[in-house]
């Protein structure tokens, strides 16, 4: 029983806690959200300790929202103003969990309204991430600390510091007005895919890759696009390049522990039924009449995980996708990308000529190294190996770094 009951309240704390947090912080207001995510904890705690003797409740998920919400009038009553508050909080409606896939969990309206408010443009980018990550992906300040390789201190001082700033401009819980949906819902996206790629490919550490985040923001992109109020090309065209990249997350490290190109992955190993949800959600995409940054990346994404190979990849029409993409995002990581599709598509020298200034870029400095040994420059990407080497951001790709000055 007690082995039983474990299981449950961790699926119940996996499935139906982000819910239960969003409804509660939805009533109470931005200032308390921390009241809601420790009144949902407290519930989980309460079911572990009674559920293995008095025994499993008919309606789990409704035992743990009405236990969720009288610890928060407890909480509120002792903070001397639960009075108004209490007679505000509406009876919490029990989740319907249904067994679903993981990526296919869809958002209800107060989860989205949590989502809206912790991505507002208020807060800075690691401060959305931050706290998307606690507050409706449901992961503990510990597990966040271990995957942006930060301390849970720090973490917490975080979150407590965009509570705040949310409370300060008066962020509401809930969905824009029509007139500042479309800003909303990009910085929502942002977001999203700034989880993703710090999962997909952490900045230091001994880890290249934290699968759990980049699972809730696959999850997340495809709630958005599902749901009434996110449903657009741009919400299909994020999910798709979340869910094409996440397939080939099996083979980002061998098993010998060293980051593997893309060249070098086993392609059998990509997972399909991600390549399936994700080109679904391209062919979605493309109901629209514009084309925006992230169409164009999920196009990338596409033509590399149907490519036979990385010999049979259509370079020229990624080189060309990603000239279209510089007129939209200038950043030196997509004329890195691009000047690696050049020289792809046209050969090394090309692909030097297109290198951006990447000083202080492990990235770069590698890309460097390999055009100049394809051009029998040896000596010269010797340099830029051992450069790359002393920049890399974690063990896998610095034990690559290795093999390549080994070559």
């Amino acid at each position: 029983m007690g082995i039983e009951v474990h299981r449950l309240v961790d699926s119940l704390a996996r499935d139906s806690a982000s819910r239960l947090v969003a409804a509660l912080a939805r009533r109470l207001g931005t200032g308390r959200i921390a009241v809601a995510e420790d009144a949902v904890q407290h519930a989980l705690l309460q079911a572990l300790s009674n559920w293995p003797f008095k025994g499993v409740p008919a309606r789990p998920e409704a035992w743990l929202a009405v236990v969720a919400k009288n610890r928060a009038l407890d909480l509120l009553r002792a903070e001397a103003r639960g009075a108004v508050l209490a007679d505000e909080l509406l009876p919490l409606a029990a989740p319907s969990v249904e067994s679903q896939g993981r990526f296919d969990r869809e958002l209800n309206d107060d989860e989205l309204a949590l989502l809206f408010a912790v991505c507002h443009p208020a807060l800075s980018p690691e401060m959305r991430v931050t706290f998307a990550l606690k507050t409706v992906c449901g992961l503990t300040v510990a597990q966040i600390a271990n995957g942006l390789l930060s301390e849970p201190s720090a973490i917490a001082q975080r979150l407590v510091r965009a509570r705040r700033q949310l409370e300060a401009s008066n962020v509401a819980i809930a969905a824009p007005p029509p007139d500042h949906l479309a800003d909303r819902a990009e910085s929502v996206r942002t977001a999203l895919y700034l989880m993703f790629n710090e999962g997909y490919s952490a900045s230091s550490g001994e880890a290249l890759v934290q699968p759990e985040f980049c699972v809730e923001a696959v999850r997340l992109a495809r709630a958005l696009a599902r749901h009434p109020t996110t449903a657009s090309p741009e919400s299909d065209a994020l999910a798709a390049l979340l869910a094409l990249t996440a397939a080939r997350l099996p083979t980002r490290v061998g098993l010998d522990g060293v980051a593997q190109l893309l060249e070098d992955q086993p392609r059998e190993r990509w997972d399909r039924s991600l390549i399936a949800l994700g080109l679904g959600h391209l062919e979605r995409s493309a109901r629209g009449d514009e084309l925006t940054v992230w169409h164009l990346r999920a196009e990338i994404a596409a033509i590399h995980v149907t490519a036979p190979s990385a010999a049979a990849t259509d370079w020229r029409r990624i080189a060309a996708i990603y000239d279209e993409l510089s007129e939209l995002d200038g950043s030196p990581v997509v004329a890195l990308a691009r000047a690696v599709a050049v020289g792809r598509a046209e050969g090394p020298a090309a692909g030097l000529a297109a290198l951006p200034v990447t000083d202080g870029n492990p990235y770069g400095e590698a890309a460097r190294g390999v055009f100049l040994t394809e051009l029998g420059r040896r000596e010269e990407a010797r340099h830029h190996f051992e450069t790359a080497t002393a920049l890399a951001r974690t063990e896998p790709e610095r034990r690559l770094m290795e093999r390549r000055l080994r070559i």
